[in-house]
């Protein structure tokens, strides 16, 4: 029993490291990211097995999942708490900037034109996550490089999600999760957002 996590592929903003955090702006995979969904998708023999298939309500998400499954029978599942945070003011801004306000800030603040903080983001992530075990397994999981950050650093043992304590989440490179230790990192980590030094 288990969940396949990856991040979608590249996209012209996410090659310029700019965000993106409203779904109902179009931003499709580049050349570079469709081409690594197809490496993924020749070497991958799991692909062909995957029961349920979850993404955000993102198009890049989509469109990862689409191009990694082809004509596979996979059920799909669209979950908004896996969705990209939503950075209010900073939509479309260089990640730095983003970073740099929460360096000033804190994960617990909200930013300006946003309705959740980073800590919020986080729990919300990992809930969506979370409920993927209810699916029947193997599951593939297409989200963003929060999550797959998340998860990466918890299963580092991080004491700490604030974000620039986060490794860069690689594009469509699978971090396989027996179940058991999904609802491990889920659990960690969603305490780990409520811990009163976060706040």
């Amino acid at each position: 029993m288990r969940t396949y996590l990856v991040r979608h592929a590249r996209t012209r903003l996410s090659a310029s490291y700019r965000v993106n955090g409203d779904p109902s702006v179009p931003v499709a995979l580049d050349d570079v990211g469709i081409k690594q969904c197809a490496q993924l998708s020749e070497r991958a023999l799991w692909l062909k097995a995957v029961n349920v298939c979850v993404t955000s309500r993102f198009a890049r998400a989509a469109q990862t999942a689409d191009l990694l499954l082809g004509d596979t029978k996979t059920v799909r599942k669209i979950d908004h708490r896996l969705d990209e945070i939503r950075y209010g003011d900073f939509e479309g801004c260089e990640w730095r900037t983003y970073g740099a306000w929460l360096g000033e800030h804190g994960p617990a603040a909200v930013p300006p034109g946003a309705d959740e903080s980073w800590l919020m983001a986080a729990d919300r992530l990992l809930a969506g996550l979370g409920s993927c075990l209810a699916y029947p397994s193997p599951r593939l999981v297409v989200g963003h490089g929060i999550l797959v950050s998340l998860v990466q650093a918890l299963l580092d043992g991080v004491e700490s999600l604030a974000c620039d304590a986060l490794p860069e989440a690689p594009y469509v490179s699978p971090i396989v999760l027996p179940d058991d230790v999904l609802a491990e990192v889920v659990d960690r980590g969603r305490k780990l957002t409520r811990q009163p030094g976060h706040q």
